[in-house]
């Protein structure tokens, strides 16, 4: 008898049970951020949520197929990662990071990966996993599937004796992967949870990287073909993805729309009778990339009108805290070369967690102009806190603020004028109005979220028998 049948034979004596499985591939690339953008917190979330129910498979998927990361590894990286973007200053070594590289590149690396007999990874490969978790080598399963026909499978004698069980993708970066998902599918007994954060790349290519609109349409039909139950953020985006849905002729899946939660430590934050550190001076804060479709470019102009046409000490300060995206050109200009607004406005990027809540916290407004939002997490963390909000009215911001913010045309310049200067007084009738408002603001939780995604994929898809 050969070693793969020994192999089937055994697992064939091991309990049945239901497998969680969750693609890591987003996280790990985002490994040497010092912050999260907003989908890695729902990615890190859903993450957390399922080791709390039980084991978990990682995958990370690569352009020569996928690997199955040890379960001890995969929590040690989220442990660690975790920490980073809530401060922990030591980040991670190149070594700790080369076990989740492309599995395409790691095959150079690892001479021996023996992945096209989907063995254990040789000593070569392995001892990198000890520098991150410490276990001992002979003690770790990497599993690793690579290039060919037998690139992507998930099969019982891999993996042991399952039957059924749930795999969680909540990034869109693979839904691109189309080989991936088609060897995910062909489990006929997986549940594959695929969460969709918007269709902006469709809806306003314009705001976009070149060619995105075309990728993220193959992501939307990739996400029906070989979904089994799709999660999305709000009604609005529940509506353009029915809309690309039907411009596609795609099959119809059942579709929840679930609020994100807010990280606890905004809940945290928002137990503070006062901003813990009091500002010098009246600032603003807006929170997200610097990319076209956030409309930094408004601001910028205003700020510098504001500097144009009021005493210098009665300018309030504009923090502009999110790394600097694609297509801005001129917003990106205007941060380096304008005088003006040397001193009025600041650039904040890499600003982690423990930093950013107080930042919110003691701020006069935090400003969202945006043409477009799929959600709008920021805005909801900031309302958390007790923390006024100016925005854009649209669909996304529309449901995300229960009618709290104050929200306007994202082309009505006048308007933000006059509302930002009217926001740096503490006796602003609209400020106090909203202030008002905010006593009866209930946040979404992630606990709230959680009940609803179980009860979603129902008959105790996560529970383990």
């Amino acid at each position: 008898m050969g070693l793969e049948q020994s192999r089937i034979q055994v697992y064939k004596l091991l309990p049945v049970r239901r497998m969680r499985f969750f693609d890591i591939t987003r996280l790990c690339k985002r490994a040497t951020f010092s912050g999260p953008s907003g989908i890695d917190r729902v990615d890190l979330a859903y993450l957390k949520w399922l080791r709390s129910l039980g084991s978990v498979e990682y995958l990370v998927n690569g352009v020569a197929g996928f690997s199955v990361i040890d379960e001890r590894l995969g929590d040690a990286f989220a442990d660690k990662l975790d920490a980073i973007w809530h401060g922990e200053k030591e980040g991670f070594s190149r070594n700790q990071l080369l076990p989740f590289r492309d599995t395409a590149q790691r095959l150079r690396v690892a001479r021996k990966w023996q992945a096209r007999r989907r063995g254990l990874a040789d000593i070569h490969a392995a001892k990198f996993l000890q520098d991150l978790c410490g276990e001992g080598v002979a003690g770790l399963d990497l599993l690793d599937a690579s290039a060919g026909e037998g690139a992507y499978r998930l099969d019982s004698a891999w993996r042991g004796n399952w039957k059924s069980g749930c795999f969680f993708g909540i990034s869109h970066s693979m839904l691109g992967r189309t080989a991936y998902l088609a060897a995910l599918a062909r489990q006929k007994k997986l549940k594959r949870v695929l969460f969709i954060h918007d269709t902006i790349p469709c809806d306003f290519p314009e705001y976009c990287r070149e060619h995105e609109g075309a990728k993220h349409l193959l992501k939307l039909r990739n996400a029906f073909r070989y979904g089994t139950h799709l999660v999305v953020n709000s009604e609005y985006t529940a509506r353009q993805l029915e809309y690309w849905r039907k411009i596609l002729d795609a099959p119809e899946l059942p579709v929840a729309v679930i609020p994100i939660g807010v990280d606890p430590g905004v809940l945290e934050h928002a137990k503070y009778e006062a901003p813990p550190f009091p500002p010098k001076r009246p600032y603003f804060v807006v929170l997200g990339t610097i990319e076209p479709r956030k409309n930094h470019a408004l601001l910028i102009h205003l700020w510098r009108d504001f500097v144009e046409q009021l005493p210098a000490d009665q300018v309030p300060e504009l923090l502009l805290i999110g790394r600097r995206g694609w297509d801005n050109e001129t917003v990106f200009r205007l941060l380096d070369r304008c005088e003006s607004l040397r001193g009025h406005v600041r650039e904040m990027n890499g600003v982690q967690d423990d930093e950013l809540w107080p930042l919110i916290r003691g701020a006069r407004a935090v400003l969202f102009p945006s043409f477009v939002e799929g959600w709008g997490m920021p805005m909801v963390e900031a309302l958390s806190m007790g923390v006024p909000v100016i925005g854009s009215k649209i669909p996304a911001f529309q449901e995300a603020g229960q009618g709290i913010p104050t929200l306007l045309s994202p082309m009505d310049g006048k308007g933000w004028e006059k509302m930002i200067l009217d926001f740096v007084h503490d006796g602003s009738p609209e400020r106090l109005a909203q202030e008002e408002r905010l006593k009866n603001y209930r946040p979404p939780t992630w606990q709230r979220h959680f009940e609803k995604v179980a009860a979603f994929l129902g008959d105790g898809a996560l529970v383990d028998w």
